[in-house]
């Protein structure tokens, strides 16, 4: 099979839950091997979504693709999927060696092949060692690796993980999060998981499934959904989007139509003090700091500009600014929303000088 071709494919997909309408028309493919995230706030669809390819729920209609198979029919525990939940769900009056070869000894393999496969996973997981220890016994992050293991036991062709960090410390998590892609690179196993966080979408995934009130608003690398929003939802669900009330007051930049509302994202914003050297200082507009939010390596500065308070990012080693301040504000770009599009408009100034920001 075409390694690029759908290996795991959605053809308008709808269901009904009662009267929620919790998918609606969803078209879905995702090629073997790659790590695809599915995004959207709660009650979006995407846990439905997920249910279905595993064949815990069953579609009012459309199609489910599996290796170019419907599998629609088709019971999940004959779909070569290996499921992780968000609670881990183990069992736990078992080891973890128990817990691990639960599937196996399920699809009554030999007792040779399961100890063999059970030692190569802890091994995989960094757990050796432990397949003694019950659940109890375990911190989170390790519990979440069992979990893993025992889904890969059987050799599925499909991982589907549902919130698969939630439960976990947010150190822990993002451990894990490096972790996870790295095993499912190189295990090079068709994954799917879903998440309401968009930092550990746009980290793990190779591609970003973005749902909203049960359909797909986009599908796109992290990247591209970043850059290239195609729709108003994502424009304002991904990234620190901040909504704008008339942007036609900032400085340099076109007008478009009537209807249209903007939004910024602190990376579109420059904070200099007065006086503090900045290439565009005549396209600068004058604002004051509000707030200011240490977050480590960077500061957020809250400004008032024009009615909004806008965000941006300053490094801890450049000059201090301080609350009431009065500072010089420079919008480099801004989302224009016209209806059902979206385009990425930049301060006119910058077409002056052929300088890359």
């Amino acid at each position: 099979m075409n390694e690029h071709a759908a290996y795991v494919e959605l053809r308008n997909i709808n269901k009904h839950f009662k009267d929620f309408h919790a998918t609606r028309d969803v078209n879905i493919a995702i090629p073997r091997g790659q790590l695809a995230a599915l995004l959207g706030p709660s009650g979006s669809g995407k846990t439905t979504i997920l249910r279905m390819i595993a064949g815990l729920e069953q579609p009012d209609s459309g199609e489910i693709l599996i290796g170019g198979r419907v599998v629609n029919n088709v019971p999940g525990s004959e779909r070569g999927i290996g499921f992780v939940f968000q609670n881990y769900a183990l069992f736990r009056y078992m080891t973890v060696f128990d817990n691990i070869a639960f599937g196996l000894r399920v699809k009554k393999a030999p007792e040779t092949a399961i100890r063999e496969r059970v030692t190569e996973l802890l091994g995989l997981i960094g757990c050796s060692g432990l397949e003694n220890r019950y659940p109890s016994q375990l911190s989170g992050g390790q519990r979440q690796r069992v979990a893993f293991a025992r889904a890969l036991a059987p050799n599925p062709q499909i991982l589907l993980l549902d919130e698969p960090f939630a439960a976990i410390d947010a150190k822990v998590r993002l451990e894990l999060r490096t972790w996870l892609r790295e095993m499912i690179t190189r295990l090079h196993i068709t994954s799917i998981f879903v998440t309401h966080d968009q930092d550990e979408a746009i980290e793990v995934a190779d591609e970003i499934i973005v749902t909203n009130k049960g359909r797909v608003e986009q599908t796109g690398s992290p990247q591209e959904l970043y850059s290239h929003p195609s729709t108003p939802f994502v424009a304002r669900f991904i990234g620190n989007s901040i909504p704008v009330k008339d942007y036609t007051r900032f400085r340099y930049f076109e007008r478009f139509g009537p209807q249209t509302e903007a939004v910024l994202r602190p990376e579109f914003i420059g904070i200099f003090k007065k006086g503090e050297k900045l290439q565009y200082a005549s396209s600068a507009e004058e604002g004051v700091v509000e707030d200011i939010i240490f977050r480590g390596s960077s500061l957020e500065i809250r400004v008032r500009l024009h009615d909004n308070l806008l965000s941006a990012i300053r490094s801890v080693n450049d000059p201090a600014i301080h609350v009431g301040e009065k500072v010089d504000v420079f919008i480099y770009r801004l989302f224009i929303i016209d209806g059902g599009r979206v385009t990425l408009a930049h301060n006119q100034s910058l077409k002056k000088e052929s300088v890359v920001i």
